[in-house]
């Protein structure tokens, strides 16, 4: 994977759901996209509102870094925020209408961490070679585009 922050988001609705893309990434995506949704909603519970825009996220006027619900740690950075789940960091960063299904391959990489093998894969050049191949197939492709 590149070190772009080149944003990326499934393709469903707007290209081809048949393309091709490895069981592996298909479920680790799944797998983040659903701890980033865990994350935000421990987010809101914890009295924090879901921000309308990555910009209002980042000019919001919350702590950099603190704790959620449940003693969870969170750490606040520009668009985004890390926050520590019981079942592992997740790092994400809002869209710009304040969207959360957004991934990039370096944080795709960040959230697998030493699971990598929980998802066939037996290192990052397995999975950048996935990740590489699902966006030629066209199975993910950049946020804002169609």
């Amino acid at each position: 994977m590149t070190d772009q922050s080149i944003r990326l988001a499934l393709q469903t609705e707007s290209g081809d759901p048949a393309a091709p893309i490895d069981p592996g990434l298909a479920r680790l995506i799944g797998d983040f996209k659903a701890a980033v949704r865990s994350a935000v909603d421990l987010i809101v519970e914890s009295g924090i509102p879901r921000p309308a825009s990555n910009s209002a996220w980042s000019v919001n006027r919350i702590k950099q870094s603190g704790m959620l619900e449940g003693g969870v740690r969170y750490f606040k950075h520009g668009f985004g925020c890390e926050v520590a789940l019981p079942s592992g960091v997740v790092d994400f960063d809002f869209g710009e209408h304040g969207e959360i299904d957004q991934f990039d391959g370096h944080r795709l990489r960040y959230f697998a961490g030493a699971r990598l093998t929980h998802y066939g894969f037996a290192g990052t050049p397995g999975l950048e070679e996935a990740y590489q191949a699902a966006l030629r197939s066209g199975a993910i492709k950049h946020a804002g585009t169609d």
